[in-house]
């Protein structure tokens, strides 16, 4: 029940005596009232009643004040309180006009570019084409077109192996209509490439040799003209030296081409499965020479010896093992 003192602090309100609304609904259980759907929601009359001329009619709406002390009144007498949204509305004055939102300010901050600070708008093709090699497994490093040789899963998942018939389809000019030139390269050790190799294969199996296989980008591009330029990497079995020399490119030409990605001077690059062991059983003929020196063979262990010290310095001391993840 309302004191006397709260009954002044009512009548000292927003609420005065000369306007006060006529509870119509109210939230108590002894209202005999019922509510329809075409009534208001229960929470008070949607209009009020100049009650200062009726003595009577004021001294019972007091009374039933005090009787009521929940009774609800219309939610237009009530102010609530704005919501965020509308105080935002409002207009500020000079000195909030001057200092900007926070969320007005964070619009002037900018993401740093990726891939060689590229402009907005090369930034988008950018990810146009990382999403692409991500989706799509068949697609060169550039991710511009497909790969125009057929490729098979191999010993590594991130690289592109094809078969040793499809490198004699290249060498016999089946893809001519598609490939304008192509780089054969035997990462073995010269011992082993001067037993026999692939016709018209050269010879590289250190990091020193990665600069002059980017060098022959030109001449290649020339040759090829609207056409394809690839290059095949193999070794003896193609498990360790030739996925390794084949991967140092990758990242030599990507290193070459940081401001520009994802050009590549070489974005067609294969593994040929199996490597020369397994070439050499199918097309010993084409061989050149026509023979086939393992790498231990037992009358180069000097020369397999100096190589290897070479070629551990460069892997740093360990094979680098590489799974899952697509060559990019």
């Amino acid at each position: 029940m309302y004191t006397p003192g709260k009954l002044d602090a009512v009548m000292d309100s927003d609420f005065g005596l000369g306007f006060l609304p006529i509870p119509k609904r109210t939230l108590f259980a002894d209202d005999k009232q019922t509510l329809s759907e075409d009534d208001d929601s229960g929470l008070g009359m949607e209009c009020a009643v100049d009650l200062t001329s009726d003595e009577d009619t004021s001294s019972s709406m007091i009374a039933s004040l005090l009787e009521r002390p929940f009774a609800c009144f219309s939610p237009m007498e009530i102010q609530r309180p704005k919501k965020r949204s509308e105080r935002m509305m409002e207009p500020m004055d000079e000195s909030a006009r001057k200092r900007p939102r926070f969320a007005e300010r964070t619009k002037t901050l900018q993401k740093s570019l990726s891939f060689g600070d590229k402009p907005l708008g090369d930034q988008e093709q950018v990810k146009d084409v990382v999403g692409r090699m991500v989706e799509e497994s068949n697609l060169i490093g550039d991710g511009s077109q497909t790969c125009s040789l057929p490729t098979i899963p191999g010993k590594h998942p991130d690289l592109k192996s094809i078969t040793n018939q499809t490198v004699v389809d290249v060498i016999s000019g089946k893809y001519d209509d598609t490939i304008g030139s192509f780089l054969i390269v035997d990462c073995r050790y010269p011992y082993e490439y001067n037993g026999g190799h692939v016709p018209g294969a050269i010879n590289a199996h250190r990091p020193e040799d990665i600069p002059s296989i980017l060098s022959q980008h030109q001449s290649m591009r020339t040759a090829a003209s609207d056409k394809r330029h690839i290059v095949i990497f193999y070794c003896e079995f193609s498990s360790e030296r030739g996925p390794r020399m084949c991967r140092n490119v990758r990242k030599a030409d990507r290193d070459l081409n940081k401001d520009s990605y994802p050009f590549l001077n070489f974005p067609e690059i294969y593994v040929m499965h199996n490597g020369f062991k397994d070439f050499y059983e199918t097309h010993q003929n084409l061989c050149e020479p026509m023979g086939y020196t393992p790498m231990l063979h037992k009358d180069h262990s000097d020369d397999l010896r100096h190589f290897r010290s070479k070629s551990k310095s460069w892997s740093g001391g360990s094979k680098r093992r590489v799974s899952g993840s697509r060559l990019f």
